[in-house]
Order: C-alpha cells, then structure tokens, then sequence
C-alpha cells in the first residue's frame, strides 16, 4: 500500500447532506482596501466575488444545528437511532468543552451518543468520512451524523486584504448509515506539519503555545494593506500554492487507482474551495475536462473545512442522478485528502440560507 492509501471503507452508505450559510453577503466589489484594479485583479485569479459572513452571535454550531435539523427533518430519521456525532471545526464555540458535546444535547440526540470534536480544516471532508465510517463499522453504529463547518471570517483581520477577502462561514451535516450494498470509499489521507507556518493563528488560549495577551490582539501593519495581529489568521500564499499543486494531484491519482476509476469515468470532481488558480492548475495537471468540476467559490468563497460538502450541495440539481465522485480537500496543517465516492440517486442534497442562533 502506497503513502497516504488506506484499505476502502465498505458498508457505508451517504444518506444525505444539508449545508447553511448565513445571509449576510460580503462582495468583493466593496471591499475598500482593494483598488478597482486590485479587485478584478483578485475575482480573476480566485474566482471569489462574494461571501456569506455569520451574523453576530451566530457561531459555528448554529450553522451546524440548522444544517442537521433540516437533514434530518428531510430524511425522518428519529434521532434516538443517532448514536455517533463527529464535528470537524477550526473554530468552535469554546475552547472547552467541546462543540460537538454542546450539539448533541440542542439536537436532542440521545446521551448514548458518542460525540467529539476533530481540528481540522480544508481537508475534512474526506478525513471526517473515513473516521466517523470506520466508527459505525467497528462498532456497529447504524446511523450517525458528520457535522462540518467553520465561521473562519472571524479569524481574520478586515485590515489584511491578504486574507479577508478570501473566507466565507457556513455550517453542514452528513448522514451516514450502514449498509452492506454501498460502494465502497477510497481514501488518501495525507499530513506534512513542516508547513504548518503557512497557514496559522498564532495567538491563542491560555494553554496555547502563545497564549493570549492584551498584544495578542494588537494590530501591527506589515506592509502597505496588510494589518494584522497574532490572533488573526496568517496566509503564505507562494507556499500554499506550491504544496497544492505538487501535493494534491498525486493524491488523486493514488485514490483513482485505488478505487479502479479510470478519469474518463469520473463524472463529477469537487475540490476544496481554495481558490480558481489552484484549482485550475489541479484540474489540468490530472487532466479531467473543465465541464466536471463543481464550483462555488464565485458566491460564497474559500469555506475552509465546509467547502466540499458545501459544493456538494450547491451542486444538487446535477447530483440528482448519483454517480462517481471525486472530492479532494487541501490546506491547513499541512493536509491533504481525497476520497471517490458513488453517491446514489436521490441523495439528499440542500443549500439554504440560516442566521438562526441557537
């Protein structure tokens, strides 16, 4: 088994996804430490004209709750047969405890559901179906809840046009549910913490490396349109690129092999949201027709953890007839994850708008 590869998960059936996003848009039109150069400039290479920013009060579980309450509504599941609950996020409610905890008791799930948190970010999709699966089939969970999202916006500074333009918040929720007769899941999950510099939050909480001060918070001007503090997220962009485009192909590559698919027969191909010039430089460099991908990075950005089930959602109207999928996730960490699944016809796909707090 080559680097990255894992056997496929089997048994494991993707009922459906529900995605919100909050209603507040941001565009980049508006965005006033951009010239009108800068800003056709920045929509050409990211693709990126406008966000969903959380409304205030509005954090990454009431994102999550919405995403799951309309899910699960749509597939009439009784809650009490729910009896795992995974949350991946970069930003959850508190520190301590975790999110996922708090979750499960407003969803009204049963306290014999297993719940807990995984920091993670762009490559969570994947990473989030293979250790809440390979959960259920160890040990015999039959249906559980993956729950997705990140209100990254809050991360950053408005004052770094390096880095506010990019981000949008949104929340989601996976049901799976054991089933012997599912295709199998690929998997190739990848982890390389020399980069962990290139995407970053310094500052932090008390027991954190850098604990949080009064300087944490202070903005220092770095260059001209670039203001930020320790507890703003920090992008190195050059190196960013550089990993994607070398790492992530070839994570594709493995994953299509390990599942049999030949690029021809992949219909649909959804990448984390990073940005249009790396995700066209992946599209080419592995070769699958432009016509394939789904994308949303024109209407609601770079998502962080919640882009491909977000993309996924927003593609439903294409989805509708299931089919070969290919997902891919890249960034924070750094890591990188790709995953084929067959998504059957009629999964449950849904996007809509929430700045429900709960």
């Amino acid at each position: 088994m080559t680097a990255g590869m894992t056997a496929p998960l089997t048994g494991v059936a993707i009922r459906g996804i529900a995605t919100a996003v909050p209603t507040r848009i941001a565009r980049t039109a508006d965005y006033t430490l951009l010239t009108e150069a800068e800003r056709a400039k920045f929509a050409a290479g990211t693709g990126i004209e406008a966000r969903r920013l959380a409304a205030d009060g509005q954090c990454t579980s009431d994102l999550c709750i919405a995403a799951a309450e309309d899910l699960l509504d749509r597939l009439a599941w009784d809650r009490d047969d729910i009896k795992a609950l995974v949350m991946i996020t970069q930003t959850g409610d508190h520190p301590v405890p975790a999110t996922a905890i708090i979750v499960q008791h407003k969803l009204g799930l049963p306290k014999s559901c297993a719940a807990f948190d995984i920091n993670l970010g762009c490559s969570s999709y994947p990473y989030g179906l293979a250790v809440l699966g390979s959960m259920m089939r160890t040990l015999g969970i039959r249906r559980a809840l993956l729950l997705v999202g990140d209100v990254s916006s809050r991360l950053c500074s408005y004052n770094d046009k390096s880095s506010w333009p990019l981000f949008g918040d949104a929340g989601s929720a996976t049901a799976l549910e054991l089933d012997e007769a599912a295709a199998p899941i690929h998997f190739d999950l990848n982890s390389d913490g020399a980069g962990k510099d290139a995407i970053i939050v310094e500052a932090g909480g008390l027991a954190s490396k850098s604990p949080a001060n009064a300087e944490s918070f202070a903005e220092v001007e770095l260059s001209p349109g670039i203001a930020r503090s320790s507890a703003n997220l920090q992008l190195k962009g050059a190196d960013i690129f550089s990993f994607a485009i070398g790492a992530v192909p070839t994570s594709i590559r493995r994953v299509l092999e390990a599942a049999g698919w030949p690029l021809e027969q992949v219909e649909h191909v959804v990448l984390h949201q990073a940005n249009k010039m790396i995700n066209d430089f992946i599209r080419k460099k592995v070769g699958w027709a432009a016509d394939k991908e789904i994308s949303t990075l024109k209407d609601y950005g770079n998502t962080s953890s919640v882009s491909i089930p977000l993309t996924l959602c927003a593609g439903a109207r294409r989805l509708e007839g299931g089919g070969r999928v290919l997902l891919s996730g890249f960034g924070v960490g750094l890591s990188w994850a790709s995953a084929t699944v067959e998504l059957a016809p009629g999964t449950v796909l849904h996007l809509f708008d929430s700045d429900h707090v709960y």
